[in-house]
């Protein structure tokens, strides 16, 4: 394979591979995508690669599921990430299954980047998109027994933050269902929420800092992990309010 992907080269991928996937030659699909999962490839093209195979097989959901599971199957990271987008074309007619293959597919990745990876995109995309009937899968994940999934939920807040500016009130929501969760222990868990909360903190300060003081305020024991994350953009004057309840 070359050491760059030209785009004339990827566009050349994609089209073999949207073809072979439609006429259900999935050995050949999982072999023209070989070469692309087992070399070095800039997430933004494996991007490209997801989003053309989900919106050209968009109006056969099943057969591009029997895809993607092979590529996951190779437990290669480039395989997370052209997934993960791929899924999220499947938005919104296809809530369920997006959701339900994005928790599968972080389950079996059982490693943080995977997580992160599918919360940026499969379920960060949808939360972004389609808040409102994403945000019960997300409050689903933060109660799922598997500590990625709870991870997750923090990953797609933050995703959310920095795509979305103007809406306060979403912004409220998700901190409101990731307040039962803020004493949590678990340090991988405590990363993604820490980081949600880090992403608030950066566009929101006065909404995240009202949020933090009535936690602390109600003695919740939160993590130096996480309160070191949740301050870091906000200003001096709060920092140090914030930091007089621990």
């Amino acid at each position: 394979m070359k050491d760059s992907i030209s785009n004339e080269y990827l566009s050349e991928i994609v089209d073999k591979a949207i073809i072979n996937l439609s006429n259900n030659n999935l050995d050949i699909f999982f072999d023209s995508l070989k070469p692309i999962l087992e070399k070095k490839c800039p997430f933004s093209k494996l991007d490209v690669i997801g989003r053309n195979l989900g919106l050209n097989l968009k109006n056969k959901p099943e057969l591009l599921i029997q895809g993607f599971d092979m590529l996951i199957g190779s437990n290669k990271m480039a395989s997370y990430v052209l997934v993960s987008q791929g899924l999220f074309q499947l938005m919104p007619e296809n809530l369920n299954l997006v959701m339900e293959k994005s928790r599968q597919y972080i389950i079996y990745g059982d490693k943080w980047y995977v997580c992160d990876i599918i919360g940026e995109r499969s379920i960060g995309l949808s939360l972004v998109n389609y808040f409102d009937i994403a945000l019960p899968w997300i409050e689903k994940f933060l109660h799922d027994e598997n500590k990625w999934l709870r991870r997750s939920a923090g990953v797609s807040t933050h995703f959310f933050s920095k795509r979305i500016l103007d809406q306060k009130e979403r912004t409220i929501i998700l901190l409101n269902i990731l307040e039962p969760h803020i004493e949590e222990k678990d340090i991988d868990i405590v990363k993604g929420i820490g980081w949600g909360l880090k992403t608030i903190g950066k566009y929101h300060p006065d909404i995240l800092a009202e949020f933090l003081l009535a936690q602390l305020s109600k003695d919740k024991k939160i993590s130096k992990t996480m309160l070191r994350k949740a301050l870091t953009y906000l200003p001096m004057d709060k920092k140090k309010e914030i930091e007089s309840f621990v």
